[in-house]
């Protein structure tokens, strides 16, 4: 099992991931007749468990597998918890690990863990020095979009290019660093209880990631390390459960917050959350 986790692992790491995501965007965004891509649609929704009576757009209404992909829901079908201290799921997704930032190292799987600041590279990870992290995994049948699981201020934002490999069980568990290997595209939001930066991990098949508050867009041709902080009086306000922004496809969702700022609710790995669950409040 050890040996094949391994061939698998060593094949990823050497196969172009990043060219195969950008063809399979490309392919992901071509106009398709009805008569082909609704069977499709079916077939993914039937495979991969999607509840298609909370889409909002009518079956039969997508013109592209990713208009589909990036689906938006109807009202109400995620109502965000109105405790002014709740923090709430940014996405539907499972819970991978969550726990304290030590040494300035999070855990990725039981016995592998990587740096904040190759996470964050930029003085910016400072904030979050001996604070805490959630992870959360998208499976392809979750809704794609991601919203802020705090309100506050948008501070900025930092665009990091990097690898695009799976983000499937046995790579995590057995490819260290991987979170801060991969491309990333991490918001920053400015709360009264400090930042918390919400960090959206690239994956193989993740065509683009893309932000609702700004024109960036991950996964291109030419792509370079920016970040961007916005100026006092130029920060985008977000309320809670307010959309950030898409993966084009599912991936890995990573938010980290200040020290002594964060309390987790009762959760357990491998527990499904929705967008707007509370999981977490600020301590008093």
């Amino acid at each position: 099992m050890a040996r094949n986790r391994n061939l698998a692992i060593f094949l990823f790491t050497i196969i172009p991931t990043g060219l195969l995501s950008r063809l399979f965007g490309h392919i992901a965004r071509i106009p398709l007749p009805g008569i082909v891509l609704n069977p499709v649609i079916r077939w993914y929704s039937k495979k991969f468990g999607v509840n298609t009576g909370e889409i909002l757009l009518p079956e039969g209404s997508f013109r592209t597998l990713d208009a589909f992909f990036t689906r938006q829901l109807r009202d109400g079908a995620r109502p965000v918890d109105n405790d002014p201290r709740s923090i709430v799921s940014p996405v539907d997704a499972r819970v991978d690990m969550f726990g304290d930032i030590g040494d300035a190292t999070i855990l990725q799987a039981k016995g592998v863990d990587y740096s904040l600041k190759d996470l964050i590279p930029s003085g910016f990870h400072r904030h979050f020095i001996a604070g805490s992290f959630l992870t959360l995994y998208l499976s392809p049948g979750d809704y794609h979009r991601i919203h802020s699981p705090v309100s506050g201020d948008i501070a900025g934002y930092f665009a990091v290019p990097g690898r695009l490999l799976t983000v499937q069980d046995y790579m995590v568990r057995g490819y260290r660093g991987l979170f801060a290997k991969n491309e990333r595209l991490i918001s920053y939001i400015r709360t009264s209880r400090g930042m918390v930066a919400v960090c959206k991990i690239g994956a193989m098949n993740v065509g683009r990631i893309t932000l609702s508050y700004s024109n960036v867009v991950t996964n291109c041709t030419f792509r370079k390390k920016e970040e961007r902080l916005y100026p006092e009086g130029s920060m985008p306000r977000i309320e809670k459960g307010g959309e950030l922004g898409i993966f084009h496809l599912g991936s890995t969702v990573i938010l980290l917050f200040p020290k002594n700022a964060a309390r987790f609710e009762k959760l357990m790995p491998g527990t499904k959350v929705v967008m707007g669950q509370k999981i977490a409040a600020f301590i008093p």
